[in-house]
């Protein structure tokens, strides 16, 4: 990687973190408007909700700097102000101070980033090294005659383990983790609504959505509105298994029961997705016990939601606004993804043409008389355009930002 690639991807980078500051905060103002707007809908249309703009933080930036690329590469070279050759020193200098500032920035967000994946490491780790046994035959078949009455059909291990409530664990061998005492805490009700909680859990695939959920945060770990819509997909997420659970026969008061008694348990590392998660325990009381107050929005509040998500998509336009970044241009067209260029000029003695592409130049035409290859001399920055004779017709210099400058022509 050349240092103009390297210096262009730095700005183009900063350009991206405006970008994600600003979509940030449209998307959190959508997902506020949206979560007072479903308040009475269903939990699975919420965190269906809660999930689309989690990806929305993400992906929306990442479109807003390929349009910004897009826009930037298909500009001209603009009109120098004064000498180009001159002025190059200084624009270098600009460079550098950027790039030096897109890395430092850099290595912080890899550090970051690699605190977060540390940290699931460790809950990865700490799940290996639970201490699992055969789970009782009168549990193991509590869990088949309550798979069986599912949608589809569910295949899971059940083993016991020292964890302070019923959890899922494992992406592609799934497995249900129950305390030890787990028979003797709850009754038969409570048993049977915690047990289709986790199936629910199991049939929706929670534990690998969670874990790409989690991967994603590690990338946004600076971003304030990425660790609020993580917070929200997981309270959705587990209010929606709530609903699953009672509708698949679950007492609605036993498995509110069962989520204060087992958040009463000492705190232990969750080694996937416990059932008494003690964040959002209210909320999910009060939602089974029906006590949670369902209003019907307003048409003017869904209009103002509906709004502020369209905000989101038309934000993407203001990544044209890298036109007004001149330097942004330049970088990209001395970098790898710049395209070749042919720049027209004119002089006293007539007018000439080159092909240009990353500072090279690949072919040449005076008086529109195309000039082969072997009469076109470069080294470094200077080119000479040589007559049939080998006799210099033109000398200039060519900048990586394919501008030229040459001594004029009588």
């Amino acid at each position: 990687m050349n240092f103009f690639t390297a210096a262009y991807l730095a700005r183009l980078g900063l350009w991206g973190l405006l970008a994600l500051g600003l979509q940030g905060a449209l998307v959190a103002l959508s997902w506020l408007a949206w979560e007072r707007t479903a308040a009475g809908a269903t939990a699975a249309s919420r965190h269906r909700l809660a999930c689309l703009h989690f990806a929305a933080l993400l992906t929306l930036p990442l479109l807003a700097l390929v349009i910004l690329h897009a826009t930037v590469a298909t500009m001209g070279v603009p009109p120098p102000r004064g000498s180009p050759v001159a002025g190059l020193a200084a624009q270098m200098a600009g460079y550098r101070t950027v790039l030096w500032l897109a890395l430092a920035l850099a290595a912080a967000w890899l550090a970051g980033v690699a605190a977060m994946l540390l940290r699931l490491a460790k809950d990865a780790g700490h799940a290996a090294r639970l201490r699992c046994g055969p789970a009782p035959a009168a549990w193991v078949a509590a869990v088949d005659r309550l798979a069986s009455a599912r949608v589809r059909a569910l295949r899971l291990r059940v083993l016991v383990a020292e964890v302070a409530s019923p959890q899922v664990s494992g992406l592609w061998r799934p497995v249900l983790l129950l305390p030890p005492d787990f028979a003797t805490r709850l009754g038969a009700d409570e048993r049977d609504a915690v047990l289709l909680h986790e199936l629910a859990h199991l049939e929706r695939g929670d534990f690998g959505w969670n874990l790409l959920q989690r991967l994603v945060l590690a990338l946004l770990w600076f971003h304030p509105v990425a660790w609020m819509l993580y917070r929200c997909v997981s309270r959705e997420r587990e209010l929606c298994c709530d609903a699953l659970a009672v509708r698949h026969g679950a007492s609605a008061a036993g498995l509110a029961r069962a989520l204060v008694c087992l958040a009463e348990s000492p705190a232990r590392p969750a080694a996937g997705l416990p059932v008494a998660a003690q964040g959002n325990l209210a909320e999910r009381v009060h939602g089974l016990l029906g006590s949670r107050r369902r209003d019907m929005p307003s048409l003017r509040r869904r209009a103002a939601a509906a709004v502020l998500s369209a905000c989101c998509l038309l934000a993407l336009g203001a990544a044209r606004l890298g036109q007004a970044d001149p330097a942004l241009a330049d970088l990209c067209h001395a970098s790898a993804f710049g395209s070749t260029l042919w720049v027209y000029a004119h002089d006293g003695a007539g007018s000439f043409a080159l092909q240009i592409r990353h500072g090279r130049v690949i072919g040449a035409s005076v008086e529109r008389q195309p000039l082969p290859p072997e009469r076109i001399r470069q080294q470094g920055s200077r080119v000479a355009l040589l007559d049939a004779e080998r006799t210099t017709i033109l000398a200039l210099t060519v900048t990586p930002q394919d501008r030229i400058e040459w001594t004029a022509r009588r």
